[in-house]
């Protein structure tokens, strides 16, 4: 496992720090401002798939004379888990896997682990990620050594609202940063999964508002343009898979009115 690998962990620390200066990255922690970031460096989908299995995926497609990158995100997905889905595909986007996997010389390396450990660090840096869950232990008048379940549920539930990520993320950083043991995991998460009223009622007394928000939305930067251009070019004699999409899109139908170039929208 990466998490007993320190050469691969700091290679993946090194190379999120050198993404932040180019990026200009100000605040360490991203939340969902990652989206914006991902989308300036590919084209992204977003679209509601009712699969829960399915959170997003990254592909390289020809487009003209080069390749162009896209990424996918079900938007039928709780916003942390999109927020989660958004940085793991980023690290796909900049190649993090080569990157380490060529720094170090080690070809055996499990890209999704690679990548699934740069959105952790991403996501969930980890100074503020002890800071924070210290800061909070404190609070909940956290004696140690054991921890109560429903503490528990407290302290995933504030850093899942915190860093906008999902409570296996939260859960699994505890192991990366040796809070508790990788033989614990399975436990953890299903005393979370078995407080779900605990949890509930958690997010609507601290206005946990960042939780549990599902937009399904539909969209992708040039959509509307494409769809346009697609219907002018007159590529298709049926227009009915350009409706097609401006229905899976939620956009107006265009009726073209004559053979004087005019068009008008709605109706």
């Amino acid at each position: 496992m990466i998490g007993k690998d320190p050469d691969t962990v700091k290679a993946i620390q090194e190379f999120v720090d050198e993404k932040r200066k180019e990026e200009h990255i100000v605040n360490q922690v991203i939340r969902d401002d990652v989206f914006a970031l991902l989308e300036k460096h590919c084209i992204v989908l977003y679209y509601p798939l009712e699969d829960p299995k399915i959170e997003g995926c990254h592909i390289i497609k020809p487009l003209g004379a080069g390749k162009e990158q896209f990424v996918f995100i079900n938007t039928t997905k709780a916003v942390q888990e999109q927020t989660w889905t958004a940085a793991h595909e980023l690290g796909h986007v900049w190649k993090v896997d080569s990157y380490v996997k060529n720094k170090l010389k080690r070809y055996d390396l499990d890209s999704e682990d690679v990548v699934n450990r740069f959105a952790a660090e991403l996501l969930l840096p980890e100074e503020i990620f002890v800071d924070e869950t210290l800061h909070r232990l404190k609070e909940l008048d956290y004696q140690g050594p054991t921890i109560s379940t429903e503490t528990m549920v407290r302290l995933v539930t504030y850093l899942m609202n915190y860093f906008c990520t999902p409570y296996k993320a939260v859960i699994r950083r505890f192991i990366e940063l040796k809070y508790i043991q990788e033989n614990s995991e399975k436990n953890f998460l299903r005393g979370f999964e078995r407080q779900e009223t605990l949890y509930k009622r958690l997010r609507s007394e601290n206005q946990y508002t960042r939780l549990e928000t599902v937009n399904k939305t539909c969209s992708m930067e040039t959509i509307e343009q494409d769809i346009n251009l697609l219907e002018s070019s007159e590529i298709y004699a049926d227009n009915s898979k350009v409706n097609r999409l401006r229905e899976l899109f939620h956009l107006e139908q265009i009726k073209y009115e004559g053979n004087d170039d005019t068009y008008r929208f709605g109706e």
